[in-house]
């Protein structure tokens, strides 16, 4: 026989292909479930039983259960980029923004985080994806928001140009992305650019008493001062406001207090604030930009977050930027690329780890991830459903985890029905199409249909659907689109 008519795989549904569930021949038959409350998808469209799936995987491996059937996960290192700068996940709850990438259009976008999976600490088989600009270390389910190009960067003439893989599929036309322009950017300038010159040279140069202007092949004198005056106002009077003096190769720019507290506001401690990185404007990013390095040519501070903004500020503007941890400077090493090759541009090695993993949930399922100073895209198991469908679980060949004392000799599919849904004709056939399906020689079970309660002491599948089971409602011949 075929497959089932309406078979949606894992893959269809975003998950893995494989389940990492432990390998297993169950031979002996098909066990039928149902949720215990009713769902009443009958009455819905299918979208909903797919959302069902959805919420069912997402609670079995979740913190609570943390079932074997996980993926999408990333070790401890790896921060995510929130509206408030980078955190680790001890540091993030549902509710927060953060930065993700919606993979249709190729632009981040700011999100509410939905969710926030952890797992526990145990031994687990890792793959660390390692390079000049690129550190991830994820469960080999993990999956990636991918362009597909060739080595020379050109877009693939055959198949979509972006696409989805996890670290094990990863091929050697996958990049991915490490950079995308922001489209929640403001139109509208919130301050003016003098402010935004002013404020990165504040930020930029934090051992400066003042504002310094090194004379030399580029003398920027005439722009500092021309910032400060549309700030400020003229030096003039006893409390000026600001003030220059000359020397044989600099110009030097000393602030009262009062100016001080107003850069303060935005750049505390002169650390550039996240709140006025995100309410700069697209041109206003670049002018930032390129003004603290201006005054920085070295991109280097001795405070790691003064470090953090400045590649922040280049990730809004979709400019890849990595940190680099030095004894006494941190540095950013700007780029000028939007994705990485995976296999020409990377290491790959499978590694046990011993700590707790975790993913994040986002509407668009992708997130703005840093490991080690690097940063890059990333993203965030059978069922017959009341419509027909035959959703794909833990798969075939693997433990399944639905009746204790069975789960390596039978096969199990859920109703997603309660005691009083119906079990609808298209859900019957659905169920007798797998059976059929899992009864072909690559599988080759037996055809028996058994109920969750002939294992263990449980209401389950249900009265109804139990008496089918009895009767044998689900052993009939199936009906088939090719009949």
């Amino acid at each position: 026989m075929p497959e089932p008519d309406k078979l949606q795989w894992r893959s269809d549904l975003g998950w893995d292909p494989y389940s990492p569930a432990d390998p297993a021949d169950p031979k002996d038959g098909l066990v039928i479930h149902y949720d215990s409350a009713d769902q009443g998808l009958a009455d819905q469209p299918h979208s909903a039983c797919e959302a069902y799936w959805q919420r069912t995987r997402d609670f079995h491996t979740g913190p609570s259960r943390g079932w074997v059937d996980i993926g999408y996960c990333v070790d401890e290192a790896t921060e995510i980029l929130t509206v408030d700068g980078w955190r680790p996940f001890t540091r993030i709850e549902p509710g927060d923004t953060v930065l993700t990438l919606d993979h249709h259009t190729g632009l981040s976008a700011w999100q509410p985080l939905l969710d926030v999976y952890v797992f526990p600490a145990m031994w687990r088989t890792l793959v660390h994806l390692q390079g000049s600009g690129h550190s991830s270390l994820t469960t080999p389910e993990h999956r990636w928001p991918v362009e597909h190009v060739n080595t020379g960067g050109e877009r693939l003439a055959q198949g979509p140009d972006r696409g989805w893989a996890t670290t094990a599929t990863l091929t050697d036309t996958d990049r991915i992305p490490v950079a995308a322009p922001c489209a929640d950017l403001p139109a509208v300038p919130k301050w003016s650019d003098a402010l935004v010159e002013v404020i990165a040279r504040y930020w930029a140069t934090p051992e400066d008493p003042g504002l310094t202007v090194h004379r030399g092949a580029r003398d920027d004198t005439a722009h500092v001062r021309s910032a400060l005056y549309a700030v400020f106002g003229p030096p003039t009077g006893q409390e000026a406001p600001w003030r220059e003096t000359h020397g044989d190769d600099r110009t030097e720019f000393f602030l009262s207090e009062e100016a001080r507290a107003l850069l303060e506001e935005h750049a505390p401690g002169r650390v550039l604030a996240a709140g006025f990185t995100t309410g700069l404007t697209s041109a206003q990013l670049e002018l930032l930009l390129a003004t603290a390095r201006a005054a920085n040519p070295s991109l280097a501070w001795t405070e790691r977050e003064a470090a953090d903004a400045y590649q922040i500020a280049a990730a809004l503007a979709g400019r890849s930027a990595t940190v680099h941890t030095g004894p006494d400077l941190c540095t950013v090493e700007l780029g000028d690329r939007t994705g990485m090759f995976v296999h020409e541009e990377l290491t790959t090695t499978r590694t046990p780890h011993h700590g707790r993993i975790w993913c994040p949930s986002t509407p668009n399922t992708t997130w703005l991830a840093r490991r080690e100073g690097t940063v890059y895209f990333t993203g965030n198991s059978f069922m017959a459903c009341a419509h027909g469908y035959v959703m794909e679980g833990r798969g075939p060949f693997r433990t399944q985890a639905a009746q204790p004392g069975g789960n390596t000799s039978h096969y199990s599919v859920t109703l997603a029905t309660g005691a009083s849904d119906p079990i609808t004709e298209e859900q019957i056939n659905a169920v007798r199409q797998l059976r059929e399906w899992l009864m072909e020689p690559a599988s080759s079970i037996a055809g028996t249909v058994l109920g969750h309660r002939d294992f263990v002491a449980t209401s389950c599948p249900g009265d109804t659907a139990y008496e089918m089971v009895q009767d044998g409602t689900f052993t009939e011949p199936a009906e088939w689109e090719d009949d």
